[in-house]
């Protein structure tokens, strides 16, 4: 199953935690240019400098390096004396309904290992972010921002353990600018900590978010071994969120995707189903949510030529038949009406509004579709098999910054 351990995590010194919304920053991935340039001007010390440095694609990458190397020499990042795990607890309101949650789980260093021999992913992975990503660990010699991963425990043992350490003082505590409480605490060796490392022993992991630099952490390891030998046991791990599957803070939003009238080839809403009109954004949106047709549901949203539609799809693609993917949408939309449209040409925003000015820029096809649910994430991860790209969109994001992981040395 999975392998965990305790690790010694890089993070601000004490004397920043104070402001440490204004030194934290999203994942990369998440992050457009005009977000890097305004987390670059909101502190000199933002953590944006070595999670996506700007500059030179040949520069920017040693940059991140030396602000990392002067960081630590000035106090600025210290690093535990101590392997910890990292419990974090996230409050917000859904972006569904609007209702209070409260997600919580724990950080720790997750031994890789290749894809199904205890780890599964549920997306496809591009090589670009990849060979961006392994440039900045080569260059820091660590991994700035986790991937998030899902886990049974049918026991509740681990929500157990995470309740009764989260009664205690926290160790960090801060309000981002969107209204997302994130609390951490450490919780050292001891019976609970053991307890969380037995349960993943049987419990294999199913990857929510991070597919990327879960690969990139395996060619470092590999390229880590070749270059260092076989001692460096940091290497060998990839730090990690570690969620119960069951967690009622679980959020999955949909990502809309737009694609220009030069692809139209591509493009085959007919031989898939049926366009019912739409009475404008308003039900849209309704439809985003799953209040229409429930998660997701055989339905998408579709804009074209100034008018909204709800597309019901009237047979599902051969290739996703007798497999978990048959039940969701936006499998079937990739696989169906949009076979042979790679990620690269499609544009996706976190705002619906945004897919529709693209939209409307190119002469073409924006698609809305409502979310998938926790489960039926898991059904297409352990079943080996991969939904399309941008899938699941899990909120909050984890913050970038809080803790980072060595890649050279012990934990």
């Amino acid at each position: 199953m999975a392998e965990i351990q305790m690790f010694r995590a890089f993070h601000y010194g004490s004397r920043f935690q104070k402001n440490m919304a204004g030194l934290i920053c999203p994942p990369y991935d998440v992050i457009n240019h005009e977000e890097q340039k305004k987390f670059f001007k909101q502190h000199k010390n933002n953590f944006i400098r070595v999670e996506l440095p700007l500059g030179d694609p040949l520069e920017r990458y040693r940059n991140a390096a030396r602000v990392w190397k002067d960081w630590q020499k000035q106090g600025i990042i210290e690093r535990d004396g101590a392997p910890c795990f990292y419990l974090y607890e996230a409050r917000f309101r859904s972006e569904l309904d609007g209702r209070a949650m409260v997600r919580r789980g724990f950080f720790a260093a997750l031994r890789l290992v290749p894809w199904g021999k205890g780890v599964h992913p549920h997306e496809k992975t591009l090589p670009t972010p990849k060979a961006d990503r392994l440039k900045l660990f080569k260059s820091l010699r660590a991994q700035t921002s986790p991937i998030q991963c899902l886990f049974e425990d049918a026991s509740k043992k681990a929500s157990v353990v995470l309740a009764r350490h989260m009664r205690g003082p926290c160790w960090l505590s801060y309000e981002d600018s969107a209204g997302v409480t994130h609390s951490f605490w450490r919780l050292e060796k001891c019976p609970d900590a053991l307890v969380l490392r037995d349960i993943l022993k049987r419990a294999p992991v199913s990857i929510a978010d991070g597919h990327h630099r879960y690969e990139t952490s395996r060619a470092y390891s590999q390229w880590a071994r070749k270059k260092w030998g076989a001692k460096l046991r940091a290497s060998n791990y990839v730090m990690t969120f570690l969620t119960a599957a069951d967690d009622k803070g679980l959020e999955v939003l949909a990502t809309p995707r737009a694609v220009g009238w030069n692809k139209r080839e591509f493009v085959k809403l007919a031989e898939w189903g049926e366009l019912k009109p739409l009475n404008g954004m308003k039900d849209l949106k309704s439809l985003m949510k799953g209040k229409k047709n429930g998660a997701g549901a055989l339905s998408v949203g579709v804009y074209k030529e100034g008018k909204f539609y709800q597309y019901q799809f009237s047979s599902v693609p051969p290739s996703l038949r007798k497999t978990p993917s048959a039940k969701l949408a936006v499998a079937c939309l990739h696989a169906g009406p949009l076979d042979g449209l790679g990620k690269e040409d499609f544009f996706f925003s976190r705002q619906p509004e945004a897919a529709v000015e693209r939209a409307k820029a190119n002469n073409g096809w924006a698609f809305f579709l409502a979310p998938n649910t926790v489960q039926e994430v898991l059904n297409v991860a352990t079943a080996g098999h991969v939904m399309p790209p941008k899938s699941t969109y899990f909120y909050p994001k984890i913050p970038s910054g809080i803790v980072s992981h060595s890649l050279y040395g012990d934990l």
